[in-house]
């Protein structure tokens, strides 16, 4: 995901991405890329179709694109890691999708703070033995 800036091709046709074809999206779906594509910006033309192939089989290009409008335009970076992270995380585990990894991420710190209270339990425990026989 980075940043293209818009170019002109000799044939007159606008792109976004650097290497003057098409932006990952617009080249997922086979289409025209217009200088105001707002894909262009966060799926380049080599890594982006894959990254996007994710996001389209979840969430559809319109339900992206109709969600980016609703956030503030300075988000949308933001928006668009949030969206293909969860993207991914729906292709692993289609019924929880992120919500599984958080889970996952809550046990460990859960079962790493009960840890570390045991031992500072069994350490002022041995403590107190050694001072109090």
């Amino acid at each position: 995901m980075t940043s293209n800036p818009s170019t002109t091709s000799s044939r007159g046709t606008t792109t976004t991405s650097g290497g003057g074809g098409p932006c990952g999206t617009c080249k997922f779906l086979r289409r025209k890329c217009v200088a105001s594509c707002i894909f262009a910006p966060y799926f380049d033309s080599e890594q982006g179709t894959a990254h996007f192939a994710a996001v389209y089989k979840v969430f559809g290009a319109s339900n992206v694109s109709k969600l980016l409008h609703h956030v503030s335009a300075h988000k949308w970076l933001d928006a668009v890691v949030t969206i293909c992270y969860e993207a991914q995380a729906r292709r692993r585990d289609l019924v929880y999708g992120c919500v599984a990894h958080i889970f996952a991420l809550h046990q460990q710190v859960h079962t790493q703070s009960n840890l570390k209270s045991k031992k500072l339990f069994f350490g002022h425990y041995q403590h107190q033995q050694q001072v109090h026989p």
